[in-house]
Formats: structure tokens, C-alpha cells, sequence
């Protein structure tokens, strides 16, 4: 979701086509069937084994939902007996994410198979897109890279507006929230601790 690329090469884009069997390894594991899931996690059945069979492309919420039904993490997801904890995570590799009810707005989860305390993700914002109406909170801390374009972020009720190279970090638990009023993409290089899908 892998060879090593020329810089002159395009990286593949991540993708996110290992989750299903992730999951269904998880499930499978405790027992649980996927009408005892759906009801665990009020999605229906077939929507659950398109999720498994990678048909369908859960968003950060639903996953989350599904995740905390099987009391497991993201992260343990993707790792093996064989492998253990990944060191290095080639482009093609990466977990590939969209919000929930967010429209234009992606995660892609840098280190998929890390079981710490760090999560590290690419933050990707369409033109006119934000994080929603309201801010949320979480437990946590969280600093976050703009690479390019522009965002307007607003941290416990203060506007601030990133352009490439600034840097903002707070505690997770102040409200939060951001919009892209830029024309163009903007890119950010975000970690969070503890992972907001733990």
C-alpha cells in the first residue's frame, strides 16, 4: 500500500489496499463474525466485507469506529509476527485516508507498522476545503509542517495563517480546526501523540 525509485520517477501514490486484510485478520483472531461486528459497530454487514475485501475505502472515523470495536490499533494492524516493527516505509507502502463527511481532505499515515507513541501523517487540504465547521479536540500534542500552499488555522479561538515553512504546535485538548483559502493544495507534514487511531 516496493522497489526503491529514481528521483527522476514519480513515487507510486500510497494506497490503502492492506487494511481490509488487516482487519479481517483482527477479526478473525477473536472469534468475531462479521454480523457481530456490524453490530458492534452499527455498519451493516456488506459494508463491512467490502471493507475487508478492499471494495470499499473506510474513512478515518469509520476505521476508527472499527478499530476500537476489535480493541486493537492502527498501527498493530499492519504488523506481523514475521516482520515486526517497520523501520522504513517505502512511498507504496503508506495508508491512504479520507475524513469523514470532509470532502477534499486526505491522511496518509506515514508509519503504518510503528506501534510507539508517534503517528506521522501527510496532510492533504483541496483548495476551499477544511477540518469542518466546529473545532475538535483530542487528547494529545500535535505539530504540524506546511510544505506548500496556505492554511488558515485557528488554535483555541486564534487565527493563524501558514504559508510554506511555518510550523504550529499545541496541545491536542485546545479546540482546533483549518481551512484551505488558498487555489492550490496545501501539503502539510503532521505527527500527533498519542496516534489520534489508537
Amino acid at each position: 500500500m516496493a522497489a526503491e525509485q529514481h528521483p527522476s520517477t514519480p513515487a507510486e501514490p500510497a494506497r490503502n489496499d492492506g487494511i481490509g486484510r488487516h482487519l479481517r485478520a483482527e477479526r478473525l483472531e477473536r472469534g468475531l463474525t462479521l454480523e457481530k461486528l456490524a453490530e458492534q459497530t452499527g455498519l451493516s454487514r456488506s459494508y463491512l466485507s467490502n471493507v475487508e475485501r478492499d471494495i470499499n475505502s473506510p474513512t478515518v472515523n469509520t476505521l476508527r469506529t472499527i478499530v476500537e470495536a476489535l480493541d486493537t490499533t492502527l498501527s498493530r494492524l499492519f504488523l506481523t509476527a514475521d516482520r515486526g516493527h517497520r523501520v522504513l516505509t517505502r512511498p507504496a507502502e503508506r495508508v491512504e485516508l479520507t475524513r469523514s463527511g470532509v470532502p477534499g481532505v486526505t491522511y496518509t499515515l506515514l508509519n503504518p507498522e510503528h506501534d510507539g507513541a508517534l503517528e506521522m501523517m501527510l496532510l492533504e487540504v483541496a483548495p476551499g476545503a477544511s477540518s469542518g465547521p466546529s473545532p475538535h479536540t483530542h487528547t494529545g500534542e500535535e505539530t504540524g509542517l506546511l510544505l506548500s500552499g496556505e492554511l488558515h488555522y485557528w488554535v483555541d479561538g486564534t487565527h493563524y495563517h501558514l504559508r510554506p515553512g511555518d510550523c504550529v504546535s499545541f496541545n491536542s485538548t485546545l479546540p482546533h480546526r483549518y481551512h484551505n483559502p488558498g487555489t492550490v493544495p496545501a501539503t502539510c507534514i503532521w505527527t500527533e501523540t498519542p496516534p489520534s487511531l489508537h
